[in-house]
């Protein structure tokens, strides 16, 4: 353990509206009720870190694909994806992806060989080498009623992530909005803490175009 001088972090934000920033070097753990969800928000959430960096994408499950994050109009100079279904494959690719990256891994529950202290080694290293963590999961049923129970089944132990949080895409009447639970967050965070809804048609377009 090394102590050092606090710095200022710099955030992103997967689209103007969206209700608060994400921190760069913090770690992320996402739930989504739906594939709809998933694509949109790991889309826009790339895009935006690949404005600063090179982001690593390893595919589990899921209905992401690379193909999702150019088509919202990103640069994939600096994108790189891969799949696995073994843990160890994503915690050996934590020692060579570039200090000060994203690592981003959807799916992240269904990893062949994954415990508690896997996830503890996992927010170890990624601390170590500076980089953004998120791990995502698109479980078939979600429990509403009880959302960090359902943490704690996927992301054990969940308290040691920066961010937990649940998103939703809904539609009504041909419009659509996106919606936050943030059930954990930075301290400087904390007032943005709970349930938030941003309309999103302008963003959701571009993946629900048919080419």
């Amino acid at each position: 353990m090394i102590f050092e001088a606090p710095e200022e972090t710099a955030e992103v934000k997967p689209f103007e509206s969206f209700p608060f920033g994400i921190k760069e070097g913090s770690s992320l753990a996402l739930l989504f009720s739906d594939e709809l969800s998933e694509v949109f928000l790991l889309s826009y959430l790339e895009r935006a870190l690949l404005e600063n960096g090179k982001v690593y994408h390893v595919q589990v499950s899921g209905g992401f694909s690379p193909s999702s994050v150019s088509r919202i109009g990103a640069s994939m100079e600096n994108f790189y994806f891969a799949r696995t279904y073994r843990l160890q494959d994503v915690v050996e690719a934590l020692d060579v992806i570039e200090p000060g990256s994203a690592l981003v891994v959807s799916g992240f529950p269904l990893l062949h060989g994954k415990s508690g202290s896997d996830v503890i080694d996992m927010l170890d290293r990624a601390t170590e080498r500076d980089l953004t963590l998120v791990l995502s999961h698109t479980p078939l049923v979600l429990n509403e009623l009880d959302l960090f129970g359902e943490f704690r089944r996927y992301f054990e132990p969940p308290e040691l992530f920066d961010y937990l949080i649940v998103a939703r895409v809904k539609s009504y009447r041909g419009h659509y909005r996106l919606g936050l639970s943030m059930i954990r967050a930075p301290s400087d965070l904390i007032a943005l803490l709970g349930d938030h809804s941003v309309p999103v048609d302008k963003e959701i377009a571009p993946l629900l175009s048919v080419k």
